[in-house]
């Protein structure tokens, strides 16, 4: 589990009007992981294409991942 550091005094930044949260770029970087797999998830194609690969793969036909 990540450590959280409370600080004392703390201030809000902004840029602009906008209220800025900081995070370890290490912990943004499995954000992204997340946002992208879902974003994925939500896909009709991409869903389509999976179904047809698990039904492809139980089949016994080739399976070809890039085309």
């Amino acid at each position: 589990m990540n450590r959280v550091t409370i600080v004392e005094k703390s201030t809000t930044l902004h840029i602009g009007k906008e209220p800025v949260v900081v995070v370890p770029l290490k912990l943004w970087r499995q954000f992204e992981d997340y946002l992208e797999d879902q974003e994925a998830l939500a896909s009709p194609k991409f869903l389509r294409k999976v179904r047809k690969g698990r039904k492809d793969a139980a089949s016994g036909k080739l399976i070809h991942p890039f085309r």
